[in-house]
């Protein structure tokens, strides 16, 4: 009776141990720059569910911890009903939950809206203070969102620095990770811009729609040769704690 009780905890054991094998090696799989394929989408899903599954049941509350409970569900009822706010008869804003996020914080998230919900490649993504990042893979009931933080040559974004009444063409190409500020570069010496100063998406590019607030100007200095300035904006979303997030649409015709 021993040696089966034993054996049946053996089977078990070896069984979850190959269910959560499966499990590391389809994200590893998932985790290439690419779209999936319909069998894939399905087992996307159904691995987005499966890995919840297996993460450590959260701890009761402490009863000590009640008033910080109240105070971030008050925080997360007004960081939705500014998503809700967002309104626009050029495009279609889909509202979305974070539902994981990638080991590397700062480079990847999946948020619970998908191909049903009318989520497409190269949407847009935006928090309730600004620009995020765009939408990189799409499966049914799920997506990733490839944050404005990674590190990838395919996140350059055109934009202006709002000076005064002068727009100011720049690019975004690079992420700070230390610093916490995106750089912006190809602006010419000559540009006259101040500490503070707003950055928008200008919608060059055809993937972000122009007029997305990114973040403000907090740092002005100049590349190695002297000949154009190298800026830094501090962005005003806080990556650390993405909770909800809004993808837009496509431009209605």
């Amino acid at each position: 009776m021993y040696r089966k009780k034993n054996h049946k905890k053996t089977k078990i054991l070896i069984l979850s141990i190959l269910c959560f094998s499966i499990l590391i090696g389809l994200s590893i799989f998932f985790s290439q720059e690419r779209n999936y394929s319909k069998v894939e989408k399905v087992i996307r899903d159904m691995g987005v569910h499966l890995k919840s599954f297996f993460l450590p049941k959260p701890e009761p509350y402490s009863p000590y911890l009640l008033e910080g409970i109240q105070q971030q569900l008050e925080e997360e009822n007004m960081e939705l009903k500014k998503m809700l706010e967002l309104n626009s008869e050029k495009y279609q804003f889909i509202h979305a939950t974070v539902i994981s996020r990638d080991l590397d914080w700062y480079q990847e998230i999946t948020i619970d809206k998908g191909e049903k919900d009318g989520i497409q490649l190269d949407m847009a993504v935006i928090s309730n203070q600004g620009l995020i990042g765009r939408v990189s893979k799409t499966a049914y009931s799920s997506s990733v969102v490839k944050l404005l933080t990674a590190s990838s040559d395919d996140m350059k974004i055109a934009v202006d620095i709002q000076s005064g009444e002068e727009k100011i063409h720049g690019i975004i190409d690079d992420y700070l990770e230390e610093e916490d500020v995106i750089q912006v570069n190809n602006i010419s010496k000559n540009k006259e811009i101040k500490l503070d100063d707003k950055v928008y998406t200008n919608g060059l590019g055809g993937i972000y729609p122009s007029g997305i607030y990114i973040g403000k100007v907090v740092d002005i200095a100049y590349d190695s040769l002297g000949l154009n300035k190298i800026v830094k904006v501090k962005p005003d979303s806080s990556y650390d704690i993405l909770r909800y997030v809004t993808v837009i649409g496509r431009e209605e015709e």
